[in-house]
């Protein structure tokens, strides 16, 4: 009987910071889905979250400390809520004619079923 082979463990690939970040840029500036960016760059898209995730605290460091919010008028958070608002009510309502074709093209066709009369 011939012996087993020890199973063999695949290194894990390392990374470098530069990589990272520019995977985690590549996603978030992309506008495409997390899976979608790591299967491109040949990586987990678990891989990916973890980064990202680990990047915040980093990030906000390497990029000098937080805006003085206290300096902004209110004029100004005004104006961004309201950006913020019409950008949320176009992006529902972009969601919603998307449900609605998803349900639309799901419907069986009725002239296309097998044994139906037109």
């Amino acid at each position: 009987m011939p012996a087993k082979k020890p199973p063999t463990e695949a290194t894990p690939r390392v990374y470098d910071e530069a990589f990272r970040r520019e995977a985690i840029r590549l996603w978030k500036t992309s506008g495409k889905s997390a899976e979608l960016t790591a299967r491109e760059l040949g990586l987990s898209v678990f891989q990916l979250y973890e980064w990202n995730r680990g990047a915040g605290p980093r990030r906000v460091a390497a990029s000098g400390p937080l805006p003085d919010l206290k300096a902004e008028t209110k004029e100004a958070l005004h104006e961004e809520v309201l950006r913020l608002r019409r950008e949320l009510t176009r992006v529902t309502e972009q969601r919603d004619i998307l449900k609605k074709a998803a349900g639309i093209l799901s419907e069986p066709s009725q002239s296309g079923m097998p044994g139906s009369r037109p």
